[in-house]
């Protein structure tokens, strides 16, 4: 389906506009399009739900992480790379906070709002590995997803009181966090990797690991830097 850019704009304005005057439950798409002068037929091919908006607002974060991130940091190590891609995320969130905030505090009220978030965080979880170039492989890729996810919600909550213009309460707690978490990952694999049902996936996921990175390397060097790599986004200890 072909949507229409300034219709959506529009709408979404009037949805911000609507949950920071008049709260989340009072959120109502047919009053929306009636605010806006969109035909509610038209507004429903744009947003199905009021849950629709919250998809869009998550999109255009994303959006403006990827476009932001710097891709000249593929030369550094993983946990720098994570840093900078999850912290181009929290800038992105600026532009929204007040609605964001609205949201936040209306999860407490409303556990559909909360799931849905849940979900979305999820996604966005994946997108904070893939661009940062950490494999998701094997048993380290699963708790390096989990915690990044870990990592990004312990700093939202952070990011959410910092009322500094640079975020530098944000990003000491984020650099915190990933520095625990590098190390409580590698304490996890060694734990996990001595046990005897254990080690033959432990070298199963080696092997992969090193296969994907040779594949997406140029160089020897980086392939042997990317396999150390892939161990530093982990669960907060």
């Amino acid at each position: 389906m072909n949507h229409n850019s300034d219709i959506r704009n529009r709408l979404f304005d009037q949805f911000t506009l609507t949950v920071l005057e008049q709260g989340w439950r009072n959120v109502s798409c047919a009053n929306i399009a009636i605010e806006t002068g969109v035909e509610i037929k038209l507004a429903f091919l744009e947003y199905r739900n009021r849950y629709a908006y919250v998809t869009e607002l998550v999109r255009r974060i994303d959006r403006y992480m990827l476009d932001s991130y710097d891709a000249e940091m593929s030369d550094e190590p993983a946990r720098e790379r994570l840093f900078d891609v999850m912290m181009a995320r929290f800038e992105a969130m600026q532009a929204h906070r007040p609605l964001i905030v609205a949201l936040t505090k209306a999860t407490r009220s409303d556990p559909l709002l909360s799931l849905h978030l849940m979900a979305l965080s999820r996604l966005t979880a994946d997108w904070f590995l893939d661009v940062a170039r950490i494999s998701p492989s094997g048993i380290g890729g699963i708790v390096r997803k989990k915690g990044a996810l870990a990592a990004y919600a312990r700093t939202f909550r952070v990011w959410l009181k910092d009322d500094s213009e640079d975020l530098s309460k944000t990003m000491a707690a984020l650099d915190k966090l990933l520095k625990q978490g590098e190390a409580a990952l590698r304490r996890a694999q060694k734990l996990a990797c001595a046990l005897p049902k254990m080690r033959r996936r432990c070298r199963s996921s080696s092997r992969s690991s090193n296969d994907m990175t040779q594949a997406s390397s140029n160089s020897s060097e980086n392939e042997a830097r990317s396999v150390d790599d892939g161990a530093l986004a982990s669960v907060p200890s």
